[in-house]
């Protein structure tokens, strides 16, 4: 197919409008607080990077922790009450030289949690129990670098090195290549989509190809997609030329480009890490985009139709590591210790607050009507231990 001439346009952040009223920011403090550790804290590093809410009533987290000098990585899976209550607690070992933190994490509808991490998909019980594991790289001979997994009806579809498609078993029963890495696979009634790489590919339900779109300026893996009822995609893509900036694409059911914009370095004067572009839909039809470099993050709400930002919001409270839209616009991020909630205007409303200082890399998040779950790495008497709170989201 051939794509329209692309135009692309840096967005002078400076020229929006930046309102923000700070005396109207509520400061939210935690209901409960739980720390964890998987072995001795004095001689591991332990963080989170995933959260789930289970609508049966609990809060899932994982992450790994890191035995310091050995090189050797366990996977943790947790379970809390929604009061906070430890329900169980599991550690697992991929195996020496394996990289365990999880980059990707979903629900059944029985309540089982299905894992990513660089190499391996595992599944676990809703009590905890390992039901099976599948080490993907060592399934192709090589680098799997696994960084999404989706569920929908009874197969799993894993994003990585090429689209990998699982039964609830764990029987491999696809394998769609790629031409580059992948960072993010989506579901939807009316088809398959995979991101990364500065590429997007749309499927049938069937896995069968019905279109294909490149950005024409080279990216890095890192993307995420938000897909619209009408098959519309918006696809952030991270890129180092210029030096950390990502741009925000969106691409028409028929797989044509609309717009491209390109956002420039959320921090210039930063030299610190940089977080994933993160984009979400919003329930007023515009697009919040998401970008961030330690210390700064910036929400900006996007025009769907022409790609201009309308509103923006800079902070300097660290890294976006995940960003979640609710069903009344409410926009979440986490990331260091600062949780924040913003509106459809992305006017802030609140900031949380947390015992410490954070792994930086760490963060996971999920929302309901009435809870904030944060989850990420915390020093605790000089250790990094993995913890888990909730705010009340109000």
């Amino acid at each position: 197919m051939r794509l329209t001439k692309p135009s692309f346009r840096v967005v002078a952040i400076s020229t929006v409008v930046t309102g923000l009223v700070a005396c109207a920011a509520v400061q939210m403090t935690p209901t409960w607080e739980a720390w964890s550790s998987a072995s001795n804290p004095a001689t591991s590093y332990e963080t989170l990077q995933e959260v789930i809410y289970d609508p049966a009533g609990a809060v899932i987290s994982a992450g790994h922790a890191s035995l310091i000098g050995s090189g050797q990585d366990t996977l943790v899976v947790m379970k809390h009450t929604t009061n906070g209550a430890p329900i169980w607690r599991t550690v697992v070992d991929l195996g020496a030289g394996t990289y365990n933190r999880p980059w990707a994490s979903t629900l059944g509808t029985d309540g089982s949690i299905y894992l990513v991490t660089e190499t391996t998909l595992i599944k676990f019980t809703s009590n905890g129990t390992e039901s099976w594991r599948r080490n993907i790289s060592t399934l192709i001979n090589g680098d799997a670098a696994l960084r999404d997994v989706e569920i929908s009806g009874n197969r799993l579809y894993v994003a990585g090195r090429d689209l990998y498609v699982f039964d609830l078993s764990g029987a491999l029963t696809n394998t769609v290549a790629q031409i580059a890495p992948l960072w993010d696979v989506a579901i939807t009634t009316n088809g398959i989509y995979t991101a990364g790489t500065g590429q997007v590919r749309r499927y049938t339900t069937n896995l069968a190809p019905v279109w294909k779109y490149a950005l024409p300026v080279v990216q890095n893996p890192p993307a995420d997609m938000a897909i619209a009822n009408d098959s519309t995609v918006y696809v952030a893509t991270f890129n180092s030329t210029p030096q950390d900036s990502a741009y925000l694409t969106r691409i028409n059911s028929n797989g044509t480009q609309v717009w491209s914009k390109l956002f420039a370095d959320p921090d210039a004067s930063s030299y610190q890490l940089s977080g994933i572009p993160n984009v979400e839909l919003l329930p007023d039809g515009n697009v919040v985009f998401g970008v961030s470099q330690q210390p700064t993050r910036i929400i900006n709400i996007i025009n769907a139709s022409n790609g201009t930002v309308k509103t923006s919001n800079k902070q300097t409270t660290g890294l976006i590591d995940e960003m979640v839209v609710d069903s009344k616009g409410g926009i979440y991020v986490v990331g260091n210790n600062k949780p924040q909630k913003f509106d459809n205007t992305a006017t802030l409303l609140a900031t949380g607050t947390m015992p410490s200082t954070a792994d930086i890399s760490s963060g996971g998040l999920a929302v309901t009507a009435d809870s904030i779950y944060v989850g990420a790495g915390l020093f605790k008497n000089n250790d990094m231990k993995m913890y888990v709170s909730r705010y009340a989201n109000q």
